[in-house]
C-alpha cells in the first residue's frame, strides 16, 4: 500500500489518498495550485481511494448518466468504463457551476471501475478508482480542485486527452459539422434506393451535406430485429444495384454514409455457420455478439467495413452498437491473438480506419453516446447524441453532454423529427434543443406543410449563419442539475445564449443573440443598461415582430415569442 496527498489550490484542504497494486506512483511538481497530476505504473490491477469535502455539491458530472443528475452514493457510483463505453471522468459541482473536484485518468486506461460518491459516514466524497486495462504500461490520474466552470474543468481534461493522443486523432472533416439527412425515423427498416434518393434530393433543397441510410438496407425483413445482421451486403429487393444508387445520391449533391453493427452478427446470416463458435454471447435469440480477439473475425469486419466504400463509393460509416463489446461475461478465448475485448476492439476500428483512409481521406465515421472515451478519437470523425425521438429536452442534455467532453471532435444531434400536425413552435423547440450541435433530421421534407417548410429553412439556416459561436464557441452551460436550465456559447463575434427554464439572461457582450427555448414569452435581460442598443425580435419562422433602439433599465423586460429569437447589439 502506497499513500499520497491531495490538497486544494488554497492549501487549506488536505487529504492522504492511498493506492494498491502499484509498482510505482510519483507526483509531479510543476503544476499550478489546485492541479496534481500522479503517474502510476500497475503491477496487476490498481485501486486509489481518497476522500473529498464537497459540502456545496449538487450533481456529481459523469461523462455518461442519463437523466439522473444526483449526487450517488459510494455504495451506488460504480461505472465500468470501457474503451468503447464511457470515459475515466468526472466532475462535482456546485450550485454555481463551479467544479469543486474534477477527477480523471489519461487516454492510456481502457477499462477501469470509477466511484464517486457521498460516503454516509463521513459526509465527504469517496473516490475509488480501480484500473484493470491500460495501453502502454502506465497511466496517469488528475485531480483538478481549482475554482472554475465546470464546462472550463471538463475542457482542461479533454485538452489533456488530445495531448497525450497528438497526431493519433482523427481528422474531422469539415462537412461533419454541416446539416445531414437520415432515414431512421422517417423509414425504419422500411428504406429503399428509391426513399434514400428522394430523401436525398429534398435535402439538398433544404441545405443538407449528407444522407445517413440507416438499418435496413441489408434486409428485406422489417420486424426491427437483427436476425439477418452479419453480412452486410444489400438486400436484392430494395437496393439492386448499390454502386449506381449511390452514383445517383452524389448527383444530387450528397455524401453518402451507410449504417453498420459490425459486432451483431444474426442467427440468418452466411457468417454464421462460420462464425458462431467466435462469438462473446447471445445478444437475443437470434443474434450473438462477435468476439473481436480473433483475428478471423476482425478480417472478416474489416472486409465489411471497407467494401462499401471501395466497391459501392460510400464517403462513411455508421457504426452502431460498439457498446454491445462491453461485456463482462467474456468467455475464455485460449487461441485468441489478444488478451482483451477492449484491445480487439481497438485492432479493428484501427485496422478499419486506416484502410478507409487509404481510399478516402476524408471518409466520415459517425459513433454513437455512450462511446466517448477519448480512445475512440482516433477512429470516429463525429458523435450523435444517443436516440430521444421527439424529445427536444433530451437532445439538449445529450449533445450539452457530448460537447463537454468532445474536444474539437463534431457533435451530432439525435435525428430530428415531430408530428405532422405539430405546432409551428412546436418544430422550432425540435432544433432549438439540437442548438449547439450539428443538426441531423429524418422528416418527409418533401412532404411538409409549408408551415413547417418555412420553420425548418429558418432553423437550418440560423444553425450555419451562427456555426461559429454554436459550433466553436466556448460553450458555458448552466446547472448541469437542472438538465441546463440555459447555455451559453461565446463566439468570436458573437453570444449566443439560448434559456429553457431560466429566463434571467445576462448580456455582457457587444452582440448577444438569446434564443427563447422555453415556454413563455417572456426574458429578463440584465447588463444591457448604460447606453443605447439595437434590439430585433424574431419569431419561430424567423419573421421579424420587433425592431428599435432603446436604452434598457437595468432589468429589461423583452417580450419574445416562444422558439423566437432577440438580438441586441450595444451601440
Amino acid at each position: 500500500m502506497t499513500t499520497f496527498e491531495i490538497r486544494s489550490g488554497d492549501g487549506r484542504t488536505r487529504r492522504t489518498g492511498s493506492v494498491s497494486g502499484a509498482a510505482g506512483l510519483s507526483g509531479r511538481t510543476d503544476v499550478e495550485p489546485g492541479l496534481q497530476y500522479f503517474d502510476v505504473v500497475p503491477d496487476g490491477p490498481v485501486t486509489l481511494r481518497w476522500t473529498w469535502p464537497a459540502e456545496d455539491a449538487v450533481t456529481l458530472w459523469r461523462a455518461t448518466q442519463g437523466s439522473r443528475r444526483e449526487l450517488p452514493t459510494d455504495w451506488g457510483s460504480h461505472r465500468e468504463v470501457r474503451s468503447v463505453r464511457s470515459a475515466p471522468v468526472a466532475s462535482l459541482v456546485d450550485a454555481r457551476d463551479r467544479s469543486i473536484a474534477t477527477i480523471s485518468l489519461s487516454s492510456s486506461v481502457r477499462r477501469c471501475d470509477f466511484a464517486v460518491g457521498v460516503n454516509e459516514e463521513t459526509a465527504e466524497q469517496l473516490i475509488e478508482l480501480t484500473v484493470t486495462d491500460v495501453e502502454g504500461g502506465s497511466f496517469a490520474l488528475r485531480i483538478d480542485t481549482r475554482t472554475q466552470h465546470f464546462a472550463d474543468a471538463l475542457r482542461g481534461v479533454t485538452a489533456d486527452w488530445t495531448a497525450e493522443l497528438g497526431d493519433r486523432i482523427a481528422r474531422v472533416p469539415p462537412v461533419a459539422r454541416e446539416a445531414m439527412y437520415s432515414t431512421w425515423y422517417s423509414d425504419h427498416q422500411h428504406v429503399s434506393a428509391e426513399s434514400v434518393e428522394r430523401h436525398a434530393r429534398a435535402g439538398a433543397a433544404y441545405g443538407t451535406k449528407a444522407v445517413i441510410v440507416d438499418d435496413g438496407w441489408q434486409t428485406d425483413d422489417t420486424r426491427r430485429g437483427y436476425a439477418y445482421c452479419g453480412d452486410w451486403e444489400p438486400t436484392g429487393e430494395t437496393f439492386p444495384d448499390m454502386a449506381g444508387h449511390v452514383r445517383r445520391v452524389h448527383e444530387l449533391g450528397q455524401l453518402y454514409v451507410l449504417w453498420l453493427a459490425p459486432p451483431l452478427m444474426g442467427a440468418h446470416s452466411k457468417a454464421w455457420a462460420r462464425l458462431k463458435d467466435r462469438t462473446l454471447g447471445q445478444a437475443d435469440a437470434n443474434v450473438r455478439v462477435l468476439d473481436p480477439r480473433y483475428r478471423e473475425v476482425r478480417d472478416h469486419l474489416l472486409e465489411c467495413a471497407i467494401r462499401p466504400v471501395r466497391d459501392w463509393g460510400v464517403d462513411g460509416l455508421k457504426i452502431d452498437f460498439i457498446d454491445s463489446w462491453a461485456r463482462d461475461d467474456v468467455p475464455a478465448a485460449p487461441d485468441a491473438d489478444c488478451e482483451s475485448v477492449d484491445e480487439g476492439v481497438e485492432l479493428l476500428l484501427q485496422a478499419i480506419a486506416d484502410e478507409l483512409k487509404r481510399l478516402r481521406p476524408e471518409v466520415l465515421i459517425e459513433f454513437r453516446q455512450d462511446y466517448v472515451h477519448p480512445r475512440l478519437w482516433q477512429f470516429g470523425t463525429f458523435l450523435r447524441a444517443g436516440d430521444c425521438a421527439l424529445d427536444p429536452v433530451e437532445n439538449r442534455v445529450r449533445t450539452i453532454d457530448c460537447r463537454l467532453l468532445a474536444g474539437d471532435r463534431a457533435v451530432h444531434s439525435d435525428m430530428l423529427m415531430w408530428s405532422p400536425s405539430a405546432s409551428v413552435e412546436n418544430v422550432a423547440q425540435q432544433f432549438i434543443g439540437a442548438l449547439f450541435s450539428t443538426a441531423q433530421v429524418s422528416m418527409e421534407l418533401d412532404a411538409l406543410p409549408p408551415e413547417h417548410e418555412q420553420v425548418v429553412r429558418y432553423w437550418l439556416g440560423f444553425l450555419n449563419d451562427h456555426a461559429d459561436a454554436l459550433l466553436h464557441g466556448v460553450l458555458l452551460p448552466s446547472r448541469p442539475d437542472a438538465r441546463y436550465t440555459q447555455v451559453r456559447a461565446v463566439g468570436q463575434s458573437e453570444t449566443v445564449v439560448a434559456v429553457f427554464t431560466d429566463p434571467v439572461v445576462r448580456v455582457e457582450d457587444p452582440c448577444t443573440v438569446i434564443v427563447n427555448g422555453s415556454a413563455e414569452p417572456r426574458l429578463y435581460v440584465e447588463g444591457a443598461d448604460g447606453g443605447p442598443v439595437d434590439l430585433v425580435v424574431s419569431d419561430c419562422s424567423g419573421h421579424e415582430v420587433r425592431r428599435a433602439t432603446t436604452t434598457p433599465p437595468a432589468v429589461w423586460v423583452i417580450d419574445v415569442p416562444v422558439g423566437g429569437v432577440a438580438r441586441i447589439v450595444k451601440s
